[in-house]
């Protein structure tokens, strides 16, 4: 055995027990799930060149190898999304799958909350509008509530410094439209959004939509998907009933479960392969204000679905 398996095998107990963590902080900060895993995996490798009794906090040595390789690898990230085909949209996971127990994260009730929040499609679209320094300090102190001194020690900044970046921050996200929980009403109202659609009734789906509504998808330039962010509940609506006699809706070899997803009620919509196994077509997320539906967001690139089916 190599001086750097030596390391990686002695890692081994602090890996296991700290990998939900970094992978819950990582998937936040990157908006994909195999994105995350990777930047994991590579903060481990860095274990082999670090004997352990050298390292008096594991938790926080990781973190902040994680922390600043998710700010480098971000600022190469954005440049990528400005060349995306179509509309980009963060993972979507079916709260299901088991990785959502990684993910979730959250011991009190206002903890759980808070990282219910912090995991939906909304509040990954928002951050994105911040710098990857931003991204860092803003859910290392307000989700996973590190102190400034902390954030400070993690990204070799002052505290001044951190706790500027974090103002900077939450007047950001401040911005953002605020959006019901879940709840049995929100449920009942998209299963009549989906009867609508599968009727066609164009007049029932637009009295179901805000009038802010909004509808992204994300088909990653390899699958139909529309072609913008579409803000008129009329043409959201239309987009929808025509959706409604697609074979989608009467074939054979396709399914639709109702499942929460991202923290919020979704839709899956599974296809049949030829061998008889199922697969992701595309998974909806809603999110709902005054009671009516104001975002919708279909995930549709086969690229991030098949990520969520991997082992």
């Amino acid at each position: 055995m190599t001086m750097s398996e030596n390391h990686l095998s002695a890692w081994e107990t602090e890996w296991k027990q700290y990998r939900p963590f970094l992978i819950s902080f990582a998937y936040r900060m990157t908006g994909s799930l195999s994105e995350a895993e990777d930047l994991v995996q590579d903060t481990f490798l860095e274990c082999a060149s670090v004997p352990r009794w050298e390292v008096r906090n594991p938790k926080s040595w990781l973190t902040k190898i994680c922390a600043n390789k998710g700010i480098d690898q971000l600022k190469s990230a954005y440049k990528r999304r400005e060349t995306y085909p179509g509309t980009w949209l963060p993972d979507v996971i079916p709260d299901s799958l088991q990785v959502w127990t990684s993910l979730h994260g959250g011991e009190s009730p206002e903890k759980t909350l808070i990282a219910s929040e912090s995991l939906t499609t909304s509040f990954l679209l928002l951050v994105e509008r911040l710098t990857p320094e931003e991204r860092a300090v803003y859910l290392l102190s307000e989700v996973f509530e590190y102190s400034y001194r902390e954030i400070s020690g993690l990204l070799e900044k002052s505290e001044d410094a951190c706790r500027k970046t974090a103002q900077r921050a939450r007047a950001a996200m401040q911005s953002a439209p605020k959006f019901a929980a879940n709840s049995t009403d929100s449920t009942d109202l998209i299963a009549r959004f989906f009867e609508c659609t599968k009727n066609g009734d164009n007049s029932a789906l637009v009295e179901l939509l805000s009038d802010e509504s909004e509808f992204w998808s994300d088909g990653g330039g390899k699958v139909p998907a529309a072609k913008t962010i579409l803000t008129e509940k009329a043409k959201i609506a239309n987009f929808f009933a025509t959706l409604g006699t697609s074979k989608a809706f009467v074939s054979g070899d396709f399914k639709v479960d109702f499942t929460e997803v991202s923290s919020r009620p979704g839709l899956v919509i599974s296809r049949r392969l030829p061998t008889g196994l199922w697969t992701f077509e595309t998974i909806l997320v809603f999110e709902i204000r005054d009671g009516k539906i104001a975002r919708i967001y279909a995930q549709r690139n086969p690229d991030k679905l098949k990520s969520l089916l991997s082992p």
